[in-house]
Order: structure tokens, then sequence, then C-alpha cells
């Protein structure tokens, strides 16, 4: 069944039950009221009957009392009048045409009942001068009583009927009330499910519970399109985070394989820097051996100067490989002094003058003013200056012309040192001016496979940053060429042995 249904079929029995009760009730009293007056009125009947004909029994006047008692012909309602005499003898009576049928007076007094089902009995003494002279016995039917009752049960009736037609009407439009708030929540509910669509709302009629449940209702709504928001935003989000992984490890996989490719060429560089001394160290130490004796004094001078050389240059390179390990290691030391820049750029000059006068290609000084004091490790900074005066000098073409600057900028708010080395070769693309820093990386420009172990610039990255400083590379903005530059923090503890404790970031990319 229907709610609409429940609801009319509990008012109306609700309702049914009220008229029926209070009809119960009303007509119940009514009956015992009206049987309580109709006793007492045949009681004062009785009394009055027996007042009338006390004369008459002292007498003892049969006739008089029976004229008397012919009254009651006038009240259809009294069916025997009855007198007795003070010994209970029957002395007169009245009995009504309708009480031929077995209604009579008993013959005595001791026969009166006084209790019969369906009739009302009054029996009374007969009192004169305060001394019982006979009694009085009445019996009187219930015809108006039940013609009352049924007259109430009709007009109880009527109303009943009436007021049921009313509260139908009345539960019809109540229901509505109640039915259709429910009726419209159901058909939105089932509109958003086919639909999905969950920017309607409910509308609250009646600020009753049908209006809190339309509330209630429409903020389940609410959260709904919150939670459907936050699911978009979180798909969104995961779809982005999938991407950005995704291109992560597409980074990652080519950084992987740059990495890869980039230790094979090392491997290769290498093979062919250690081959090409080691080469001329064995030639020439072998061909002196054979021929020391044959061979005159400035020839096996050339021979030794030679066999130096390439045993030199076998250095640099064992060097460079274990000064790359130790910094990857994060145990290498560095003592602090106090130096000035200018100072140590121009004795870091001075070592790769033979490679420019080999390369014919000059170097410049420019200070851009300014103190150019600072504290850190000699030996260190200027490893990194002749090293990027060495990569100049080999990708310089001949005729041209190296720039050594430095001066001083504010950076991060502590006054720094910086030095320049802008050179006139090939440049850098612009997509590799970080890679270039990173262990076994050469510039696709300048890396040929035949030269160069790919670990200066590393290694200079590793000396500046634990100088708490900082190295890049750009190009040049009016002309071919590329300027590498280096800044390192003017203020620092002098005499202090600084520890180098962080491993290249190179190093981790290249072992993942």
């Amino acid at each position: 069944m229907s709610i609409k249904r429940k609801l009319t079929l509990m008012m109306m029995g609700i309702s049914l039950a009220a008229v029926l009760s209070t009809v119960a009730a009303v007509t119940t009293y009514l009956i015992y009221d009206m049987r309580k007056s109709k006793m007492a009125e045949l009681e004062v009947t009785a009394a009055i009957t027996g007042d009338r004909n006390g004369a008459a029994l002292a007498f003892l006047d049969n006739a008089r009392a029976r004229r008397n008692l012919e009254i009651f012909r006038m009240n259809p309602s009294i069916m025997s009048a009855c007198i007795y005499d003070a010994k209970g003898a029957f002395f007169a009576a009245y009995e009504a045409e309708r009480a031929a049928g077995g209604v009579i007076c008993p013959p005595t007094a001791q026969d009166v009942q006084h209790n019969i089902s369906g009739k009302f009995v009054s029996y009374q003494e007969i009192r004169q001068a305060g001394e019982v002279i006979g009694n009085v016995y009445l019996l009187s039917d219930t015809r108006e009583i039940n013609a009352y009752v049924r007259k109430i049960l009709q007009i109880s009736g009527t109303v009943a009927l009436l007021v049921l037609a009313a509260i139908s009407l009345l539960t019809i439009y109540l229901q509505r009330t109640i039915s259709g708030p429910i009726l419209e929540l159901a058909a939105m509910a089932k509109s958003i499910t086919e639909n999905r669509d969950f920017t309607l709302e409910a509308k609250a009629v009646y600020q009753d519970e049908t209006g809190v449940l339309a509330r209630a209702f429409n903020n389940m709504l609410a959260e709904v399109r919150n939670r459907d928001r936050e699911l978009t935003q979180m798909n969104e989000t995961l779809e982005q985070k999938v991407k950005s992984r995704t291109e992560q490890l597409e980074s990652a996989k080519r950084k992987a394989e740059a990495a890869s490719e980039a230790k094979s060429e090392f491997l290769r560089n290498m093979s062919h820097e250690f081959r090409t001394p080691l080469h001329a160290i064995i030639s020439f130490s072998s061909y002196g051996i054979k021929e020391f004796e044959s061979t005159a004094r400035d020839q096996l001078g050339q021979y030794f100067e030679l066999i130096q050389k390439g045993a030199e240059r076998l250095g640099r390179l064992v060097n460079e490989v274990l000064d790359l390990a130790k910094l990857e290691q994060g145990d290498h030391t560095f003592l602090l002094k106090r130096c000035d820049m200018r100072e140590l750029a121009l004795r870091s000059a001075d070592m790769v003058r033979p490679l420019l006068a080999d390369k014919n290609v000059a170097l410049e000084f420019d200070h851009s003013g300014g103190s150019s004091e600072l504290v850190c490790d000699h030996d260190k900074i200027a490893q990194v200056i002749t090293n990027l005066l060495g990569n100049a000098i080999k990708f310089t073409p001949s005729g041209r012309t190296i720039t050594l600057r430095t001066g001083t900028i504010n950076g991060n708010g502590t006054e720094q040192v910086t030095v320049s080395v802008i050179d006139e070769g090939v440049g850098i693309p612009e997509s590799e001016k970080e890679t270039i820093f990173e262990s076994f990386r050469q510039s696709s420009r300048t890396n040929t496979g035949a030269g160069g172990t790919g670990l200066g610039l590393a290694i200079c990255r590793s000396i500046v940053k634990a100088h708490g400083g900082h190295i890049w590379a750009e190009n040049n903005a009016d002309g071919p060429g590329a300027c590498v530059t280096f800044s390192i923090p003017a203020v620092m503890e002098e005499g202090k042995r600084l520890v180098h404790m962080q491993t290249m970031e190179a190093s981790h990319e290249n072992a993942a």
C-alpha cells in the first residue's frame, strides 16, 4: 500500500474510532441518565399514588381505589398498579390492556418481584399518621427509553456520517501535504538516478518534517556534488601525477641512457687518453733501450722528454679520476686561506701559457672592480680556473682570444667573488648548459670521441659547491663562444678545514 492510502486509512480509522467512542459514551450516559430519571419519576408516582389512596385503603373502599388507579391509563408506560393492605392482601389494581398477556398484579405483597428484567419496579409503603396501612406496587415498561435510544442512535449515526465525510475531505487534503512532498522527493531521486544530474534541489514547501526531509535531501545532494567535485579533482590530480611520473620515468630513462652512453664514451675516451701517452712511453723507452749506444745524446734527451710528457699526461688523467673518486665519496678536505682572486687567476693562467702558445690563442684579463679578496682553498680554486681555461683553449679556434674576468656580485644577501672564462668557440646548446657539469658528459658540439674524459667540469662544480658557491654556463650574447662562470662567498672562516660531504648529484643520477 502507498503512503497516501496508509495515511488515509489511518486517519479515517482513528477518526471513526473517535466518533464511535464518543457516540457510544454519550449514548450510554444518556441511557443511564434517562433510566435513572425514569426510576426517580416512578418512585415519585408510587409515593403520590399511595398518598391519594390512603383514605380509600383506610375505609376499605376498593371502588374508590380502583377509580384512583384508572388515572394511569393516561400514562402508557405504566403496565400495572397494585395496592395491598397492611397484611399484604390484594386490595385494588390497574392493569393495562397490553399487560393482560402475562403482566398482572401478584396475589399478595409477599409475591411481589422487586427486580424484573426489562421493566421498572417501584414498591413503597403507604403510611398514615406514621402507621403503615398498606403498600403500592408499580410496574412500568421501557418503551420511552427504547424510543429515546433509537432517536439518539439515529441522530448520532447521522452526525457520525457527516463528521466522517468531513474528516474524509480533510484527510484527502492533509495527506497531500505529507505524501505530496515525499512523492516529489521520490520523483526527484528517480530523475537524479536516471540522468545523473546532481544540480537539482528539492523544494521545502512546508516547515514541518517534510521540509526537514527536503532540506536534508538537498544537503545530501550538496555533499554528493562536493564529493563528485573532489573525486573529479582527485582524478585530474591522479592523471597529472601519472603524467608527471611518466614524464619523470621517461626523463630518468633518457638520463640513464645518456649516462650509459656517457660512460661508454668516457671509457672510449679514457682508453684513447691512456693509450696515447702509454704508447709514447713504451715506444720511446723501447727505442731508447735498443738504440741508446748508437743514438746521440741529444736524440736520447728528446726521447726522455717525450717519455716525460707522456707520463705527465698520464699522471694528470689518473689525478682527475682520483679527484673525482674522492669528491664523490665525500671525504675530501679543503684548507681555507685568505687570498686575492685576481692574483690567483693570474697564477693559474701562467700554468696554461704553453697551451695558449701551442694553440696560438691570446688571453686577456679583465677585472670589473671591487674587492676580490676571499677565503678559499688556493690549490682547488686554481684547479678550477686551469680546468676552465684548458677547456676554453681546447675548443677555441687558432687566432682567437680568451678572456679571464674577475669581479664581485651580491647574491642571496652576501658578497660573492666571481671568475668568468669567456671563449670564442662553438658555444654550448641550450639543452646542455646543465648536463655538461655532470660526470662523463661532454657537449654534443665539442664531443668528437677523440679527446677529453668528461670529468673536468664535474670536478669544478664539486669544488665550487664545497665552497658554498655556484657554477653555470651560458652562450655569449654579442658573439660566438661560451662563458663559464663560478661564484664563491667572500666571507668564510680563515684556517678552517672544510670536509666535502656532499656527493655530486650527477653521481646519484648515473648510479640510478
